[in-house]
């Protein structure tokens, strides 16, 4: 039997850090900590929370350093360039993620070996209502999160960012848990967030101010050819929200993961019409001259769209 996620046998501290940004997350951060701390030292960067998350980190072992929010990006790659790690590699992993004994057992591994690669890729299963996602679309799902210190950082994107690595990259085998624990509300709230930045990602390629990396940077095979639809042609597209579900619960067979994979499925369709009503609105406003540049560009002048 497999051991519990919080108590993963056989660690290798000093050769592994682990960074886990967080925002108000005292439900899940202790958990999160004991068992990132099974791989080696843990930082909390937090963006000054205020439900006690730093607090209860601390308690958990973990060093926490606070930093301003701008987008995630940003925030990201500050704690790569300011935290206090004396590690070859670092792992990032959010507060509702947790690495498996099998993952953990891969990290140390490639940790401790003469690795080939700068940068490796992570595959995903998203926990939500109690069950693993299997289909819609979500598996597999890789982040490169783990990776030799100084030589990966993140693209400049407000959300949705991926990393960017200088040397070669590769995939582990074994994958880690996204666990959806929080209520519709949270979700919701969460997601409109999102929505709100990634509505402004799609006005900057509106007008021609899209800094973020080309999909060719961050992915290569498949993965490269998704990211790339889904940057460049996805915001062209019309009716995003209903080829979201279809695609999702019908194309991807959303179905076979019961109710959650219908709930799912209509939640990325509401997810979707709401990017586009954002970006709709804001682009009106920046054609009457009343936004000013979308967060994230300080140059704070306003620009026309012909």
């Amino acid at each position: 039997m497999s051991a519990p996620l919080g108590a993963i046998p056989g660690s290798v501290h000093g050769t592994i850090a682990v960074m886990i940004p967080t925002l108000n997350e005292a439900a899940h951060i202790r958990e999160t900590v004991i068992n990132a701390l099974a791989i080696g030292p843990v930082f909390v960067l937090d963006s000054f929370s205020t439900d006690g998350t730093q607090r209860i980190a601390r308690e958990a072992g973990a060093t926490v350093i606070e930093h301003k929010f701008e987008n995630y990006s940003r925030q990201k790659n500050w704690g790569l360039e300011n935290l206090p790690f004396n590690t070859e590699w670092v792992f990032i992993l959010d507060a509702d993620e947790r690495i498996t004994p099998e993952l953990a057992a891969e990290l140390r591994s490639t940790a401790t070996s003469s690795a080939s690669a700068d940068g490796y890729y992570v595959n995903r299963i998203v926990i939500m209502m109690g069950r693993a996602i299997r289909f819609g679309g979500m598996l597999p799902s890789y982040n490169l999160r783990f990776f030799r210190r100084g030589r990966c950082r993140y693209e400049d994107r407000s959300v949705h960012e991926h990393m960017i690595c200088d040397g070669p990259t590769a995939y582990l085998r074994e994958k880690m848990l996204h666990i959806r624990r929080e209520s519709i509300s949270e979700y919701l709230t969460k997601h409109i967030r999102y929505a709100d930045m990634e509505s402004d990602e799609w006005l900057k390629i509106r007008l021609g101010r899209d800094k973020s990396a080309r999909a060719g940077k961050l992915f290569r095979d498949w993965a490269k050819f998704r990211l790339y639809l889904r940057r460049d042609v996805w915001p062209y597209l019309p009716w995003k929200p209903a080829v979201r579900f279809i695609y999702m619960y019908f194309i991807r067979l959303g179905f076979l993961d019961g109710s959650a994979g219908w709930h799912l499925a209509s939640l990325m369709a509401s997810y979707e019409y709401m990017i586009k009503l954002m970006y709709e609105e804001k682009l009106q406003r920046v054609k009457e001259g009343t936004l000013k540049l979308p967060s994230g560009d300080t140059s704070g002048r306003t620009f026309s769209v012909n």
